[in-house]
């Protein structure tokens, strides 16, 4: 009996095909990585473009009615005036930016504090409750002063709704068009809003310096963030804030660097 060994064109056919199907893949992965990176940047250039001509009487007006969700402003009244005068000190200087300031505590445990459009900033009982430093929690409100004196919150809130508004039209509103925005928007932003940050500390250590005359309390309150710290020492890649250890001696260095200026004046 003979036999006969036939080349298996079959499945050749079918490997090729899923090979080709595989490269096509790659090729329009490639294109949706590159389309979707180009239009967070082309936004990211028009907002800024944008917001740099908005004033910031219109700000006030646009956002006056604006009262962050969840928030309280009637309890812990003597923590909320004592925060409130340190407010007051702050925002009459004149690298302030002349909005309606409005202060309100925010129900959380967790010590943080947030900047809200049109003038509102947002601490935590948790914050108030850790910092008993008038100094200290100056610094923190001086940080939040500098993201509204270089617009960083309505940066961030015309990246966010610019990009979600594009993306529903590239993809239709489909629920993947969810996920690749927060994707994109948490990577390439984490430097952008790590730059803020850092930005935000140098403003908030230079304004507490002319107001105080003293930056004690800011090395104080960094060293309660590093001790309450979760992330690892990695995880600082792809956190909003820079590792409070690099932040303490970059305040260090700048605090030293606005005594020697008074030192020498």
């Amino acid at each position: 009996m003979n036999i006969v060994h036939r080349s298996p064109d079959g499945t050749a056919d079918i490997s090729g095909a899923r090979g080709g199907a595989f490269r096509e893949l790659r090729k329009l992965t490639l294109f949706t990585v590159l389309l979707v990176t180009g239009l967070y940047l082309l936004i990211g250039f028009v907002v800024d473009l944008a917001v740099e001509r908005i004033p910031f009487e219109t700000e006030a007006r646009l956002f006056k009615a604006l009262v962050p969700a969840g928030s309280q402003s009637g309890d812990d009244a003597g923590e909320l005036a004592r925060a409130r005068r340190v407010l007051d000190r702050l925002s009459a200087d004149s690298l302030v930016p002349a909005l309606p300031w409005r202060l309100t505590v925010i129900d959380s445990p967790d010590p943080n504090a947030f900047a809200f459009p049109g003038g509102t900033i947002g601490v935590t009982r948790g914050l108030l409750e850790a910092l008993d430093d008038d100094l200290a929690l100056g610094f923190v409100l001086a940080h939040e002063l500098g993201h509204f004196q270089h617009r960083d919150h309505l940066r961030g809130a015309g990246r966010t709704l610019g990009f979600g508004i594009a993306l529903r039209g590239l993809f239709g509103g489909h629920m993947g068009s969810s996920s690749i925005g927060n994707m994109y928007h948490y990577v390439i932003g984490r430097s952008y809003s790590r730059h803020q940050e850092e930005r935000a500390d140098l403003f908030g250590v230079e304004l507490v310096k002319r107001v105080f005359g003293s930056t004690d309390g800011v090395q104080r309150l960094f060293e309660l963030l590093e001790e309450q710290q979760e992330l690892p020492a990695w995880g600082y890649m792809f956190a909003t804030h820079p590792s409070p250890r690099q932040r303490i001696q970059d305040l260090k260095q700048h605090a030293l660097a606005l005594e020697e200026h008074d030192g020498n004046e």
